[in-house]
């Protein structure tokens, strides 16, 4: 028979096995700000619901990212041209290497499913849910954004805890570059003409829904499972 003590020892033994996607002060600050992100989510929602045209916000934004940006149209072009590609799907498949290597299951399941549930969310629910239109192609929320701030969120969840590289410098300029890809590529689907950028912002508010909810569901089994054998 395995006493209590017996498998706590060997629970001790393997601190890192699973270690948590959130630590467990970030916990309560994710919460939060998933119900901000859903809040956001449900005002832009409501606004533009069924609309064509363009609201003060949009007209606003729209008008200074296409000036700033006027002489780099090319570049924009060429970013769309990219996430529009089968060669974005790399990018992907990178990240889940990555995952798979600092966090196990649980990297990979939030490096692939992340992404893939919010972009279901946004394309079978959202979408049709809210149907606003532009050049009669529905666009709220934007599915490319979503699926872009999708894997900077859980990219940046991975380095945030990753062992490695060990300089925090490192990490944390990973993880700005990551964000700043997601937000250029944003920005050029609004530069181009694609979305509005009401758009781009709802998609990143489902991005962060989703992968900050799935990483504290994914939290929950291990500890589930350590609390179990605790109680052997």
């Amino acid at each position: 028979m395995v006493t209590t003590s017996a498998t706590s020892e060997l629970v001790a033994a393997e601190p890192d096995a699973y270690p948590p996607l959130l630590p467990a002060h970030l916990r309560r600050p994710a919460v939060v700000i998933i119900v901000l992100a859903l809040l956001l989510l449900a005002v832009l929602a409501l606004r533009y619901a069924h609309q064509e045209a363009a609201g003060t916000l949009d007209r606003t934004l729209d008008s200074y990212i296409r000036t700033r940006l006027r002489s780099d149209q090319s570049m924009t072009g060429a970013v769309i041209s990219f996430v529009y590609s089968p060669r974005s799907l790399l990018v992907l498949a990178v990240v889940a290497v990555i995952g798979a290597v600092a966090r196990r299951w649980s990297g990979v399941i939030l490096t692939l499913g992340g992404p893939l549930i919010a972009v279901t969310i946004t394309e079978v629910i959202l979408k049709p849910l809210t149907g606003r239109l532009r050049y009669g192609h529905l666009t709220f929320p934007s599915g490319h954004a979503t699926v872009l701030a999708a894997t900077a969120i859980a990219i940046i969840i991975l380095l945030a805890g990753a062992k490695r590289p060990r300089s925090v410098v490192l990490r944390l300029t990973a993880a700005l570059a990551t964000a700043a890809v997601a937000a250029g590529v944003a920005i050029s689907l609004i530069a181009q003409h694609i979305h509005y950028t009401t758009d781009t912002i709802a998609g990143c508010c489902v991005a962060v829904v989703t992968v900050l909810s799935l990483a504290l569901a994914l939290d929950i089994v291990p500890r589930r499972v350590e609390a179990g054998r605790s109680g052997i």
